[in-house]
């Protein structure tokens, strides 16, 4: 589980526990303090489940077992022991290459926070909250914290595209901010809540507006607003009978517009939980 185990440290010794590793199924290694992730490329919900989550949250398990265990759930759990334990301020640094998965790890960074806490609290079921953030008014799930889980559909549309390695690929950094408050100023001796984030954005790619490579797309939102179903919420018949390929900006890249009307609806249900409604 981790490489600082292996008798001999080298690039060859860690390519191959890694290449060992995935073939059992394995995508977290740890290295000291470091989580090394490969991505998968493949559906794994087991991983990330309500029961995961609770065990490296340290509900009804052991939190020092469970976070010696090579997950993304505790490199999370070990930064709010910190703010619980320390009051200290956290960092969790996401880096990699383009498809690496570093948009997934980031929203299970996010996920885990801002649940672990209202889960000790009030008994959340965190795996229906985190799937459907609207449903966090009868759960437990405070207002804040739902906007915090209903935000990534929104940044993804704007600033997600397709590109030839990825086809969830964020187009521009951000800088996540989640600030907790003392357990003792919410009346909770032992759980830290959130109580406020903010999000700073940088290097938006924004020539992919008007440019995109061969086999390449522009942002999400582009093509989630022409497949959006007749019935949204929105009025958008002046984009009926169109398609990517009736725009000059959106012609040159991929010819490849395969998009779920749903997709649109989740960007719709995240601008509502951060506030922002149709007029």
């Amino acid at each position: 589980d981790n490489l600082t185990e292996v008798p001999e440290l080298h690039e060859a010794a860690v390519l191959h526990a890694l290449d060992s590793r995935f073939a059992h199924g394995a995508i977290y290694t740890l290295t000291g303090p470091v989580l090394l992730a490969v991505n998968p490329f493949r559906s794994l919900p087991d991983l990330y489940s309500q029961e995961m989550l609770r065990s490296f949250a340290g509900i009804g398990h052991s939190y020092n077992t469970a976070s010696s265990r090579p997950h993304v759930f505790g490199i999370a759990a070990k930064a709010l022991a910190g703010i619980r334990e320390r009051y200290e301020s956290q960092t969790v640094l996401i880096s990699g290459e383009s498809g690496a998965g570093k948009t997934e790890t980031t929203k299970f960074v996010m996920q885990f926070l801002a649940l672990a806490g209202a889960e000790k609290s009030e008994g959340v079921s965190l795996q229906a909250t985190a799937q459907s953030p609207s449903q966090g008014v009868r759960s437990g799930v405070s207002k804040l914290e739902r906007r915090v889980l209903g935000s990534n559909p929104l940044l993804e549309a704007f600033g997600n595209a397709q590109t030839l390695r990825n086809d969830n690929s964020s187009r521009f950094g951000k800088y996540i901010e989640l600030q907790f408050a003392r357990p003792e100023l919410m009346g909770d001796e032992a759980h830290p809540r959130l109580v406020g984030a903010r999000i700073r954005t940088y290097l938006l790619e924004k020539v992919r507006v008007i440019s995109q490579n061969p086999g390449e797309r522009s942002f999400h939102i582009f093509y989630q607003a022409l497949a959006a179903p007749a019935d949204s919420e929105l009025d958008l018949t002046g984009f009926a009978g169109y398609s990517p390929d009736s725009f000059a900006y959106l012609r040159h890249g991929s010819t490849d517009y395969d998009v779920s009307s749903e997709s649109f609806e989740a960007t719709l249900a995240a601008m509502r939980s951060i506030g922002l409604h149709s007029a």
